[in-house]
């Protein structure tokens, strides 16, 4: 036995467990708005904090006193806490594109969901989203909203949609555009109100989340967004869109194949198909060394795995289990002729134009 590895070990696991409690916190502190209560106001009391977020002084204390400890909130002495500018752009400022709270949104979903994951190690057969919302959690609906939409309002039809050549003029023309695997449907919805003369299509097969795109769609007041269960309007085979968009998704498939070959028969002769996709760089050993790889291997565990694998037979691809020579393959074998990664820089997503 190396003494120095066991001591080095047990500091690594005592982070990992700390970590999950200051999780835990974070979570807590976006929830009871005391982020927001601190933001932009200086060095702040524990009493001022409690009032301006209308909560218990003494459970407000303590919760500080961990924020202090964990590094995330600075404390001044004399009673006073800080939130620097800093930490309040990624801790308090919910339209901002780098802010991290929303990323904990879910977190007594995910952890709630543990107690059910063991049952997938013994049978092999993963929990589908659509079963995790029959247990009544719309957890997932609103986190994935939350921490996506951000991104869909600023830079999907900014600087996304522009990269694929011709396409805006396209949307601007009127076309019919399909957005498969559409979550919320804010995509759809953001995508519409740009577009106006275009009509967009959204499929889902989550219940709670095709409630969710319709109430974004009466929300934002847009006619031209329309949503399908998947299990009971599939796909037309009809070469109808112009655009098919899918959104971290593809992964999640029991059957990318079947989607692949579904996208193609919908498609006219010109479209174009834009999968937004986990970057996986094809091994474990070049994976592991990826700055989200922890999280993206602990995500699949507990739930793109749970996802591809909730049918028997299933693909189980996970997070990483799409690299780009494997997309380029599953979509080839649809009937797919080219395929293009786009220069597209993300934290954990690589993009791809595929067209028939």
């Amino acid at each position: 036995m190396d003494q120095s590895k066991i001591g080095d070990l047990s500091k690594r696991i005592m982070g990992a467990y700390e970590g999950a409690l200051v999780s835990g916190m974070i979570y807590l502190g976006d929830e009871m708005g005391l982020y927001r209560a601190m933001h932009e106001q200086g060095p702040i009391t524990s009493d001022e904090v409690a009032k301006r977020a209308g909560l218990h002084e003494r459970f407000v204390r303590e919760w500080l006193s961990l924020q202090a400890a964990a590094g995330l909130i600075a404390y001044e002495g004399d009673g006073l806490f800080h939130l620097s500018s800093e930490a309040g752009l990624l801790l308090a400022e919910e339209d901002e594109i780098r802010s991290m709270a929303r990323w904990f949104d879910n977190f007594p979903q995910r952890t709630a969901l543990l107690s059910e994951i063991p049952r997938s190690f013994k049978t092999g057969i993963g929990i589908s989203w659509s079963d995790i919302e029959k247990g009544g959690t719309s957890g997932r609906v609103q986190w994935m909203e939350r921490q996506l939409r951000p991104w869909y309002e600023q830079l999907l039809v900014q600087e996304v949609l522009p990269e694929l050549d011709g396409l805006i003029d396209e949307l601007n023309s009127g076309v019919s555009v399909a957005d498969v695997g559409c979550g919320s449907g804010v995509a759809v919805v953001t995508m519409a109100e740009a577009f106006p003369t275009s009509n967009f299509h959204g499929w889902e097969i989550a219940p709670l989340a095709l409630d969710r795109c319709r109430e974004n769609a009466i929300q934002s007041g847009v006619t031209n967004a329309f949503f399908h269960d998947v299990r009971d309007h599939r796909l037309p085979e009809d070469n109808s869109f112009s655009f098919i968009a899918t959104f971290d998704c593809v992964h999640d498939m029991t059957s990318p194949e079947e989607l692949a070959s579904a996208i193609y028969n919908s498609m006219t002769p010109e479209g174009r198909w834009l999968i937004v996709d986990p970057t996986s760089k094809g091994s474990l050993e070049e994976n592991i060394k990826m700055p989200l790889a922890v999280f993206g291997y602990a995500a699949s565990v507990a739930g793109c795995l749970q996802s591809g694998m909730s049918e028997p037979g299933g693909a189980g691809h996970g997070v990483f289990g799409l690299p780009a020579p494997a997309m380029q393959e599953l979509t080839e074998r649809a009937g797919f002729t080219r395929f293009r990664q786009l220069d597209i820089q993300h934290a954990m997503n690589s993009y791809y134009e595929v067209r028939p």
